[in-house]
């Protein structure tokens, strides 16, 4: 068959991806600039305790952690053992599962994203976002009896993104390479995914995945060598940085700011200010369409589309001045106010008119609880000033709600 385990990739596979309760985090716990960016905004730092359970290599150890988790509100532990299993670190879990209260709990799962922001100061953390676009994804390519992104072809695609390429093959179906491989054909149903470059890990990665019992549940492929190979707790200081890199940060411990991630910068305070004040405007006519998608039991993906209207795009003001375009600043809140997620986009015109469908000009992406929220919309024509508002309440289903639509 064809190889399917680079020696480079076995080293960090196995111990990322086999043992998800303990994976290495895809981003450090806090650097020295997030500390400095903290105490900027007038947030106090704790180191974090040490791990929580002495044995955690142990039976006694793994039965106390068990029954932590089983005793976490349903938010938090749904959190913890699906959002984020393959991202949270050691130190990080053993933090979180002494948190106390909820607040804490929320407080911790804002710090968690933040840290991993490429830029903190955006509204849009685009680490965030990915990361439940492929849990969603992976659950709708992968899923068999269980959720997809549980799966190994969906943990690989959860950690890693899509392959560059994917090489297919059907049970019985002649091998081109029988003879450097020594199989004539493929025994069973293969996939074989090849990744050009994973930072840390190496170039040419290539895994493999086979279906032998034919369920559609494609596990890994391991050579010889890799099943013989240990699987061990990755070692606590094995982390990605922002740049993607893998580096050791042992001598920079996790820390936990007290109180809320630092607030990311608002671009269009006008429309801000619009929503807040919950103004109501007609002069810019468009339309918004909500889909959802299942990530985990704990998030719903919601896909904000905002359409601008057909007389919109027609309208005097753009055809004299063909460079205009449009400003949107969105807004997701609970009915106490409190804001969930806040989003805003600029719209450019540029070749928008002749577009033969009708694709939404803008689109969100929101990983949220199931729930009953607000939604705010503002659109501004940036020549004109002149604005279009919508205020609606969305009810945000949950897992089980989209699997029984289905």
């Amino acid at each position: 068959m064809k190889p399917c385990w680079s020696p480079v990739w076995g080293a960090l596979l196995l111990l990322g991806l086999l043992c998800p309760s303990s994976t290495a985090a895809q981003e450090g716990g806090a650097t020295r600039t997030d500390a400095a960016r903290t105490a900027r905004n007038g947030v106090s730092r704790v180191a974090s305790t040490s791990p929580c359970f002495e044995w955690q290599d142990s039976e006694q150890g793994r039965q106390r952690e068990n029954k932590v988790i089983a005793n976490l509100p349903e938010f938090a532990r749904f959190w913890l053992t699906e959002d984020v299993v393959y991202l949270i670190s050691p130190q990080e879990r053993s933090t979180f599962l002494q948190m106390a209260t909820d607040e804490e709990r929320s407080q911790f799962i804002e710090q968690f994203w933040s840290r991993r922001a490429p830029d903190p100061t955006s509204l849009e953390n685009s680490f965030k976002k990915a990361h439940y676009e492929r849990i969603a994804l992976a659950d709708e390519k992968y899923g068999t009896q269980m959720p997809g992104w549980k799966t190994d072809r969906g943990r690989i695609y959860v950690t890693f993104g899509p392959p560059d390429s994917v090489e297919s093959h059907r049970a019985g179906e002649k091998n081109d390479k029988a003879a450097e491989d020594g199989v004539e054909t493929f025994p069973y149903p293969w996939e074989g995914w090849q990744y050009k470059h994973l930072e840390g890990i190496g170039e040419n990665v290539e895994i493999g995945f086979v279906d032998q019992d034919g369920s559609g549940n494609y596990r890994l492929a391991l050579s010889p060598e890799a099943k013989d190979a240990s699987i061990i707790t990755p070692p606590d200081n094995l982390v990605y940085s922002r740049s993607g890199k893998v580096t050791p940060e042992s001598a920079q411990p996790f820390e936990l700011c007290k109180g809320p991630a630092p607030t990311p910068l608002v671009q269009f305070k006008d429309l801000e200010a619009m929503v807040v004040s919950r103004i109501v405007r007609d002069q810019v006519r468009f339309s918004h369409r909500i889909e959802f998608a299942k990530a985990t039991n704990a998030t719903t993906l919601a896909r904000i589309l905002v359409y601008l209207s057909s007389e919109q795009l027609s309208s005097p003001s753009n055809d004299q001045n063909p460079s205009t375009g449009y400003e949107v600043f969105g807004r997701i809140s609970k009915p106490s106010g409190w804001v969930v997620e806040t989003f805003e986009h600029k719209i450019s015109l540029d070749g928008r008119r002749n577009s033969a469908q009708h694709q939404p000009d803008c689109q969100f992406n929101v990983a949220i609880a199931a729930g009953t929220y607000q939604l705010a919309i503002v659109v501004k024509n940036i020549v004109t000033r002149e604005t279009g508002t919508l205020h609606t309440e969305i009810e945000v289903p949950s897992h089980k709600e989209i699997d029984r639509k289905k």
